[in-house]
């Protein structure tokens, strides 16, 4: 069953294609298998979304997403012990290797400037002597990451990694169909906001659908592509 946060998630990416592309959608439902119903018109479909990712993959899904699960778990657990003790929001870049070794003295570091008596846009850096600087601005509202997921290498032939999710989901169409007809369409999000997501496609490429009426390719924040259909051979 999707989590809560997932689900959330996933609706915040289904209503993206209704700016993005003008489309009069209208999610009547939210649904397990596939994720969504949409109204179309008069019209009615199921649309499952998915994510796609940069990388090695493997039974465990994709290696430099897991590495940035991993980042992230780090990072959110030192904001919210932060936030918890003073109640102040800040923009914290990290520059350098995160892991718990790494950014064990930067909260105690934090307490110890005494941010509540400087004023918003206070800028210092925390060097912790360990190959990592933390960059530190009191903000309106946090925001805590690595610089290194903002530079990251931008694939831009990911034709691949899209065919294979197309076909990977659509092992599960018949699923689909039977609970919601013929009409299913597939979202496939790249987050590139994180270096996992980071990838460009080229318009001109066709995909076999596999069965899916429709799919779409979203690189978070830009915009949203209908697919090219592959005609197939008589």
């Amino acid at each position: 069953m999707t989590r809560p946060l997932q689900k959330q998630r996933e609706r915040f990416f289904t209503e993206q294609p209704i700016r993005s592309l003008g489309t009069d959608w209208i999610v009547l439902e939210e649904c397990e298998p596939p994720d969504f119903i949409i109204a179309e018109g008069d019209r009615r479909f199921g649309l499952d979304v998915s994510d796609v990712f940069m990388g090695p993959q493997s039974g465990a899904g994709s290696a430099m997403k897991q590495a940035e699960s991993h980042m992230h778990r780090i990072l959110n657990h030192l904001r919210l012990e932060y936030e918890a003790a003073t109640g102040i929001p800040l923009h914290v870049k990290f520059v350098g290797r995160i892991e718990p070794e790494t950014t064990a003295g930067v909260v105690p570091a934090l307490f110890a400037l005494n941010l509540a008596s400087e004023p918003l846009g206070y800028q210092t850096v925390i060097d912790t002597k360990l190959g990592l600087r933390v960059h530190v601005t009191k903000d309106y509202r946090p925001e805590w990451y690595s610089a290194m997921e903002r530079v990251g290498w931008v694939d831009r032939n990911p034709q691949k990694i899209i065919a294979d999710a197309i076909k990977s989901k659509s092992k599960k169409l018949p699923r689909y169909q039977a609970a919601v007809g013929s009409d299913v369409r597939l979202l496939l999000v790249a987050d590139a906001i994180h270096n996992s997501g980071k990838m460009r496609l080229q318009e001109d490429y066709t995909f076999d659908f596999h069965g899916f009426e429709a799919v779409y390719f979203f690189l978070y924040p830009e915009a949203v592509i209908v697919l090219d259909k592959a005609v197939q051979p008589q």
